[in-house]
């Protein structure tokens, strides 16, 4: 018998409906929560049409649609259940990851500080804040914003992972690793943690330790791009052809991965491999962090036939330094009687053509001159590219060709004057210490402190000016103070934007000693003398163990005999400085 409780119909009704409502909604999240999106969408559509306004699963379609990319709509379904109810902390949460993939990074940030007002506790709220605002740059806010959310839940693995990234980015190395030994405790087969732990190793010069972390991360997961770090790091231990091995376990994985037959490519040419080394840079261009673009231009690429009465459209690729290095190229062309129009760098057009006066310069532009894009045109080519058909061997470096860069003769006369009744007899000697390179590490090793150039600049017969482009006064003006030794500075010429002075200043010196970076490059082209300083491992175009440079006959180079001990390096400069002559 029923109790008459149970028999009044009007509660019976909203009962049902509530429990069918209830239940259809739970069935529809374990097929969400099971990854079955379809299904759990056409659930929710379905409680829709018998209850419009159900918030949560406007909130729950917003999530569907944001899973499968699709995140205006999310978007418009979040702010919708918002409008209805907006005491929902996770409401504000969900709309936040929303508009952090549609890099609205401003108003996720906004959503999350809402959701934290709802939900002080939430630990995942606070992670996902703090990806919000690392990714915005707050990196000192977005690290308080992961401490928090480890103080809310001790074992939140993302946090500590996303926390390493950010002290990282800081530059707060220590710090990162030890959070990720922390992250390692919890999750201790975490690919991604090791590889990071060795890409800060790297960064620190602790190769040994980067290669450990390398081999760790891919006895648990051999990615592609976990080899292709391996490599890095036994390259810039020396270990050449071990790295080699390692890159092509990495293409083994992943046939199309460009970084690691890049990597391949300038392996070669440090091996004076310069055949296959041209061909397995060609794959630069697929490099997601190669600095330059390919040019839109599309006539026939240039295939090393004879260009003789054609015309040929080069192409300049990178940066200052690298332009300067493979314009020597430029040479050879005009040699074969081709008609040649480059394109290049604005600074360098009136550089380049007094030195190349048959050949037409066009300044770089988006999109590129109209005249660049004629059909009649026979070849285009990047002046990178030129190598495999014009440097193929080491005899094609051609040692006699001693520069192929004029500066301004007017100008070299007038800086010189003035350099020798300021430097009263003495030999002038331009310096430059450090490199601006757009990849941090590669600056770092190719850059030294001003501090080791002590015992060259303490040398009586030498009169040093400042060749160092970039914001140095208060770096040259310690060393000044510490030292008592004086390095002049000529406020009249700006190597960063005037170029062609700054050819005019280095033409007007007897020496020029830099590490690797535009100002040898400058200096070699001009068939300036000058002394390279060179990290044990350096780049490609220095291949190894030479003590003269393929691409300028000029050039003396002196290398690290070990990993980063430049002060064996500066003993030899210094000692080279102190004979007769300066060589």
């Amino acid at each position: 018998m029923f109790s008459k409780e149970l028999a009044m119909p009007y509660h019976n009704l909203e009962w049902f409906e509530y429990m069918n409502t209830e239940s259809r909604l739970q069935e529809g999240i374990s097929l969400h929560q099971e990854g079955k999106l379809d299904q759990a969408e056409l659930i929710y559509q379905q409680i829709l049409q018998v209850n419009p306004e159900n918030d949560e699963v406007l909130n729950l379609l917003g999530l569907i649609a944001y899973q499968v990319g699709k995140y205006q709509i999310a978007t418009e379904l979040i702010n919708q259940a918002i409008d209805m109810d907006s005491s929902q902390s996770s409401f504000f949460n969900n709309l936040g990851l929303v508009l952090q993939k549609q890099d609205r990074l401003g108003e996720a940030i906004q959503a999350y500080r809402q959701s934290l007002e709802l939900n002080p506790n939430d630990a995942d709220i606070y992670s996902n804040f703090g990806t919000a605002l690392k990714e915005q740059g707050q990196l000192e806010e977005a690290i308080d914003s992961y401490n928090t959310a480890i103080e809310i839940q001790s074992d939140h693995k993302e946090v500590y992972y996303n926390l390493g990234i950010a002290l990282k980015e800081q530059g707060q190395l220590e710090e990162a690793i030890q959070v990720y030994y922390k992250a390692i405790d919890i999750t201790p087969n975490n690919t991604k943690i090791y590889n990071n732990l060795g890409n800060i190793y790297q960064e620190q010069d602790r190769l040994e330790d980067a290669v450990y972390m390398y081999q760790k991360a891919i006895k648990i997961q051999p990615r592609a791009d976990i080899y292709n770090n391996l490599g890095i790091a036994l390259k810039e231990q020396g270990q050449l052809e071990e790295a080699i091995q390692v890159y092509y376990k990495a293409i083994e994985i992943q046939p199309q991965f460009a970084n690691a037959q890049n990597n391949i490519g300038l392996i070669l040419f440090l091996q004076g491999d310069f055949k296959n080394g041209w061909q397995q840079y060609q794959w630069r261009w697929k490099c997601d962090d190669f600095p330059s673009e390919n040019r839109p231009f599309h006539q026939p690429s240039w295939n090393g036939s004879n260009p003789s009465a054609k015309t040929i459209l080069v192409w300049a690729e990178q940066g200052i330094g690298d332009e300067i290095m493979f314009a020597s190229m430029l040479n050879d062309l005009r040699q074969s009687n081709a008609n040649i129009m480059v394109e290049c760098e604005q600074r360098l057009i009136s550089l380049f053509q007094r030195s190349f006066p048959d050949i037409r310069f066009f300044c770089r532009t988006n999109p590129p001159d109209q005249q660049l894009l004629n059909p009649n045109i026979d070849y285009q080519i990047s002046m990178g590219s030129l190598g495999q058909w014009l440097r193929t061997d080491l005899d094609s470096f051609k040692q006699g060709q001693s520069y192929y860069l004029t500066a301004c003769p007017d100008k070299t006369a007038e800086l010189r004057n003035k350099y020798q009744q300021l430097a009263s007899g003495r030999k002038l000697v331009g310096i430059s210490w450090k490199s601006t390179d757009i990849s941090q590490r590669r600056a770092k090793s190719k850059s030294t402190s001003l501090e080791y150039w002590a015992s060259v600049l303490s040398q009586p017969n030498c009169y040093f000016i400042n060749l160092q482009y970039g914001d140095i006064e208060t770096e040259v003006a310690k060393f000044e103070s510490d030292t008592n030794l004086k390095v002049y500075q000529d406020k009249e010429i700006d190597p960063l934007v005037n170029l062609d002075g700054f050819a005019a200043q280095i033409s007007a010196l007897d020496l020029v000693i830099s590490t690797s970076n535009t100002t040898v490059h400058m200096a070699g082209a001009l068939g300036k003398r000058v002394w390279t300083l060179l990290p044990h491992i350096p780049d490609w175009r220095w291949t190894l163990d030479r003590e003269d440079a393929l691409w300028y006959p000029a050039m003396r180079l002196f290398r690290q005999s070990s990993i980063g001990d430049w002060q064996d390096v500066f003993k030899r400069v210094s000692h080279a400085l102190s004979q007769s002559g300066m060589v």
